[in-house]
């Protein structure tokens, strides 16, 4: 028998019937290595119609069979005749400078194509594939040939000559028609990158695929913001040294807003659904800048199916309706009666890392539940939040009367990375920070992060590890070890060495908002450098101490950029707890955070403040360490630890209390969109006060000063040149006109 595909023995058995009555109706030639059951089967179930139209439909068979060169049929009153040329049989491929692809991962892939006979279309096809899998590699000048060594029993071996050539690079990525959002921020959501210094190790390989995946992460974007009918495209300028610019067009179109809603119930109801909801419209009230996106309806959607399973409906459909007039949007959520529908099962594919668990504790449905379109957005958007995964493709189908398989197909995605970077600042010397991350730790969602700093005054080595919560999905759990070497000889006349191991878990409250508790073990190690000068509580401190730790902290961030925001909020609430049983006999710390940008034309105006207390729980005196300090980036004029309660120049105390703000004003003078350079002009104020010992030199007047300076994003990254004048300060106040950073803004 020849070299055939496993179905066609399939389509042989359910058609022997079909054989035995035409068989004696066929006359063929030349099938010199294809037996008549084959061909017979390949021909299959002949429609019952005219001669011709029988005749035609046979040819059409046999040539789209790929196994014959060429097919003559002929036909008369008691026979069809069938004239066939066949390709010659594959003996086997042989695989020439093919490096990157090895031979067993070729031949199972000509397997999954099942390429046996040597005809022009099989071996195209063939061809196409491989480079398609080569260009996923980022090798776009792939070229293939191929020959064959023909044998006397119509049968070949072909031979594939792989010219590789090289990995095509992305040199450069370009973005056009970004009129609301910054160029950084886009790059930031694609996965296609280029290198810099600042980011030496990054991957730019030139991906096809992956350039067109970022196309979509675009539109998702900019979706969310409420530019609903945005365009995207992308254009490729190749380059003769394996080099590649690519430029994303992008059309934003208008930004639309959610306008009203309302709720109609076609099921039958009771006054305490009634009642929730009314007051689930009431919680949902749009404001006038509610940005429209689908996945806030598609939460809406989820919501209240949240609340009619709470009141006992099970079986429902829920139907969204939009009236957009001057690109504001009204909904109309619908809610229908329908037949009861339940999940069958299941399927994943794709996952060849990822173990099934990991995936299927995503869902808030289980084989035999009742299943509707609500339930089937949460899996997508639930699945989408993995950093593990890409796209997500998720089909419904009906397998009873009322019964749905749910068939879910997964891509998988990169999760391992090694980052550098470098800072320089006059405040902070130069650091170097390196680490690895890894986000799906042996398929389990598990992630790793271990990082280094190097700075020379302030060394750290933390080591972070999270995963979904046994008792919650919806909440991570993280554990973390950490290590610092703090020297504070200049402004303190001490050294301290940390050693932190924290324990802690994370969810998200409300969009945008995140709770983080966690509980913790603290090792510290005082090594006075000057006795004459260091506070007499870190004096008598010197060794080590021990201590148990509480925190809860509440943030929200609705940010555009981390690296350069120009809108949004920032709001962050920090409760610390130091225990009664720790060697400083415990304390309590609260510190709040609030930051708000607003951008006009192309100017951006920003606020940020913060307002902090600690008291000691058995009514004992703060170690300095924990208090709180003023000046630096927090205000500009002043050096680390230059304002403030102090002892002595390099005996800073700090206080028990903070209230400090930053007002900025930064203006573009630069028409680079890549490169921007933004003249910056501020006005800080401050005060950090109280302390249960006396204190050489202390007072709760308020600091001030005000400044300009240059901040320029660089290739290499944010460039920052400060210079700040003290409005109102203390002789006692340490002073620093000029700032310079690079990789960390003043």
């Amino acid at each position: 028998m020849k070299n055939i595909s496993f179905y066609k023995f399939l389509t042989l058995f359910l058609l022997i019937i079909n054989f035995k009555v035409f068989a004696k109706d066929f006359i063929i030639q030349g099938n010199e290595f294809t037996d008549d059951e084959i061909l017979i089967s390949i021909i299959g179930n002949i429609p019952n119609t005219d001669e011709k139209t029988k005749s035609n439909y046979i040819l059409k068979e046999l040539n789209n069979s790929g196994l014959f060169k060429s097919v003559e049929v002929s036909y008369d009153q008691n026979n069809f005749y069938l004239k066939v040329v066949e390709f010659a049989s594959i003996n086997k491929f042989i695989f020439i400078d093919n490096d990157r692809i090895k031979n067993d991962e070729l031949n199972n892939i000509i397997t999954q194509l099942e390429i046996y006979t040597l005809s022009d279309r099989n071996i195209n096809i063939l061809i196409d594939e491989l480079k398609k899998i080569y260009q996923s590699f980022g090798y776009n000048n792939i070229e293939i040939e191929y020959s064959t060594e023909n044998y006397t029993n119509n049968s070949s071996d072909v031979y594939l000559n792989f010219i590789e050539g090289k990995i095509t690079k992305i040199k450069k990525i370009n973005i056009i028609g970004n009129n609301n959002f910054d160029k950084n921020i886009i790059l930031s959501k694609l996965k296609s990158k280029t290198k810099k210094i600042s980011n030496i190790f990054a991957n730019n390989n030139f991906k096809l695929y992956q350039i067109e995946n970022d196309l979509i992460r675009i539109i998702n974007f900019y979706k969310k913001f409420g530019y609903k009918d945005v365009k995207v495209n992308f254009s490729v300028e190749y380059f003769s040294n394996n080099k590649a610019d690519i430029t994303f067009i992008i059309d934003e179109g208008n930004k639309y807003y959610f306008s009203k809603l309302e709720i109609k119930n076609n099921l039958s109801s009771n006054n305490q659904l009634d009642a929730n909801l009314k007051l689930f419209i009431e919680d949902n009230l749009f404001s006038i800048n509610d940005n429209y996106n689908t996945a806030r309806i598609n939460k809406l959607e989820i919501d209240i199916s949240n609340i009619l399973e709470n009141a006992g409906k099970q079986y429902y459909l829920i139907k969204t309706y939009e009236k957009i007039s001057n690109y504001k949007a009204d909904l109309l959520i619908e809610i229908l009666p329908t037949k009861t529908i339940y999940l069958n099962q299941i399927n994943l594919t794709g996952n060849t890392r990822t173990y099934d668990y990991v995936i299927r504790r995503e869902f808030n449905i289980s084989e035999g539940d009742p299943i509707n379109n609500s339930k089937i957005k949460e899996i997508k958007r639930n699945l989408n939040r993995l950093p593990f995964l890409g796209n997500i493709d998720i089909n419904v189908n009906d397998v009873g009367e009322d019964l749905q398989n749910i068939d879910i197909d997964i891509e998988e995605i990169q999760t391992g990375s090694f980052n550098v970077g470098l800072s320089v600042g006059t405040l902070d010397g130069a650091s170097f920070v390196s680490g690895l991350k890894e986000t799906n730790i042996n398929g389990t969602g598990r992630t790793l992060e271990f990082l280094i700093n190097t700075n020379k005054n302030n060394r750290e080595f933390t080591l972070n590890t999270s995963d979904k919560f046994f008792l919650s999905n919806d909440v991570k759990h993280q554990y973390s070890t950490n290590y610092k070497e703090n020297d504070f000889s200049k402004s303190k006349s001490y050294k301290l060495d940390t050693f932190n191991i924290n324990t802690s878990l994370n969810y998200l409250f409300s969009e945008n908002t995140f709770h983080t508790i966690g509980v913790g073990y603290s090792l510290k190690n005082y090594k006075i450098t000057d006795v004459n000068t260091v506070s007499s509580n870190i004096l008598s401190s010197s060794g080590d101490s021990i201590s148990f730790n509480l925190s809860n902290v509440i943030t929200r961030n609705t940010l555009n950029s981390f690296l350069r925001p120009s809108n949004g909020n920032y709001l962050s609430f920090v409760n610390f707890i130091e225990t009664p049983s720790s060697s400083s006999n415990g304390f309590i710390k609260n510190l709040i955070t609030g930051k708000k940008y607003y951008q006009i034309n192309d100017n951006i105006i920003s606020i940020q403040a913060k307002a902090g207390n600690i008291f000691s729980i058995d009514n004992n005196e703060i170690l300095s360490d924990d208090k709180f300090s003023l000046g630096g980036r927090w205000l500009r004029g002043f050096d680390n630890f230059g304002a403030g309660p102090r002892n002595s120049r390099n005996s800073y105390v700090g206080g028990n209390n903070l209230l400090v703000a930053k007002l900025d004003f930064s203006k573009p003078i630069s028409l680079n969109e890549k490169n921007p350079i933004y003249l910056n002009i501020f006005n800080d104020y401050g005060t950090v006060w109280g302390n249960k010992n006396v204190v050489n030199s202390s007072d709760q007047d308020l600091r001030a000063s005000y400044g300009f300076g240059i901040n320029y994003y660089s290739p290499i990254g944010p460039i920052g040149f400060t210079w700040g004048f003290p409005l109102l300060d203390k002789n006692y106040d340490i002073k620093r006109m000029f700032l310079f950073s690079i990789g960390n803004l003043n």
